[in-house]
């Protein structure tokens, strides 16, 4: 099985002063943390990461609040591609409603091209949740559907064949060719992170791999992995292995790594919940977002239940105790890579990168070796 590292770029700690400059309070202008200081530290571990025997390295796509400031993880990953020598590049996610599809297939095929033939990218996308990011970039949140069932059509023929015509509600493409022209069909790289069965069922219908990243109890995670194998089935295709994403702390003892991870993954998931508003009720009648409004709703009562299933369910602690938990979790979702979330909340980089080396040094050898199978129906 392949590891890899995910870097967020999260200023949590930033939270406060933010939150007291949107309502309108006299606040200073800047965190007492650098956004740029975040990213350095990050960047390091990025290199790391490379250094340390990792497959890959990862990362995702946020806006306007400290909860993660990629704001362009292509631009982050065409650094990377240059300042590493041996991992593949992904991202967890690209938010296409948020983007010009020709735009982005153009950087997937830049990206591909520059990381020549022994490393590749992992085009991760998805269908964004943040009230705050589609206000920021003037997109209606109620179009986001259909916004990103067209581009990921679009992005999916460009990337296959080089061009594409494509006429649609919200996107009108007529004989786009791309250059530079890919050398194969390079559509494999495209990967989807799917919240609801009507994603899920875009697609699998696509044949576009599942990219998971629980944003919930890993059981709710696990049903939903199961639900896109069945509606690969319908469509008839077989069975794939998934790609998963994990928080993790990696401690020399059982203690370190219980106090390390309950303080700072339940600042990490205080950090979605004020990000995503969780708990707000502009979920209730916005088109393609039934579910997160009825998850708001229970949230509204009670949000540590639903923090707990996070720190609870990830794996933290030994190496051994990691090893354990990371090869149960592998087997179940049927995955043939994981990429490690090692640094959030508000963790000093010092912390994260003696849990990142011990894993590396621990922990990635076992991974290395250990023989996973795409999730079978029949054991569902």
């Amino acid at each position: 099985m392949r590891a890899g590292v995910t870097i967020i770029c999260q200023n949590y700690g930033d939270w406060d002063r933010y939150e007291a400059a949107e309502r309108g309070e006299g606040v200073p202008t800047r965190p007492a943390i650098a956004d740029r200081q975040i990213f350095r530290d990050e960047i390091r571990h990025a290199l790391l990461a490379d250094e340390l025997g990792f497959d890959s390295v990862w990362t995702i796509e946020h806006h306007f609040t400290p909860y993660t400031m990629v704001t362009n993880p292509l631009q982050l990953l065409t650094y990377l591609a240059a300042a590493t020598k041996n991992v593949d590049l992904g991202t967890m996610v690209i938010v296409l409603p948020w983007h010009n599809p020709v735009r982005v297939a153009e950087d997937i095929a830049m990206l591909d091209a520059l990381l020549g033939e022994d490393r590749h990218v992992l085009a991760g996308v998805g269908r964004g949740l943040g009230r705050r990011e589609y206000a920021g970039m003037g997109i209606d949140q109620n179009t986001a559907r259909g916004r990103f069932d067209e581009g990921l059509a679009i992005i999916k023929e460009l990337l296959a064949t080089g061009e594409c015509t494509f006429h649609g509600q919200h996107f009108d493409v007529e004989n786009v060719r791309l250059r530079p022209q890919p050398g194969k069909d390079i559509s494999d790289v495209l990967l989807a992170a799917a919240g609801s069965p009507e994603t899920m069922a875009v697609t699998a219908k696509m044949d576009v791999k599942p990219l998971i990243i629980p944003t919930s109890a890993l059981r709710i995670a696990l049903g939903g992995a199961q639900n896109y194998m069945r509606l690969r089935q319908e469509v008839g295709l077989g069975p794939v292995a998934t790609k998963l994403a994990l928080w993790t702390y990696c401690g020399e003892t059982a203690q370190e790594a219980r106090d390390n991870a309950e303080r700072y993954m339940l600042e990490y998931t205080d950090s979605a919940l004020r990000h995503y508003e969780l708990g707000g009720t502009h979920f209730d009648g916005l088109q393609g977002y039934n579910g997160y409004a009825k998850m708001a709703e229970a949230l509204r009562d009670n949000d540590m239940g639903w923090r707990r299933s996070i720190v609870d369910g990830h794996p933290w602690g030994t190496p051994d105790q990691i090893i354990e938990r990371v090869s149960e979790l592998a087997r179940q979702f049927g995955t043939s890579e994981i990429s490690f979330v090692f640094r959030y909340g508000s963790m000093p980089q010092e912390v994260a990168e003696k849990s990142l080396r011990l894993f590396a040094k621990e922990v990635l050898p076992a991974l290395h070796e250990l023989q996973t199978e795409p999730m079978e129906l029949a054991a569902v």
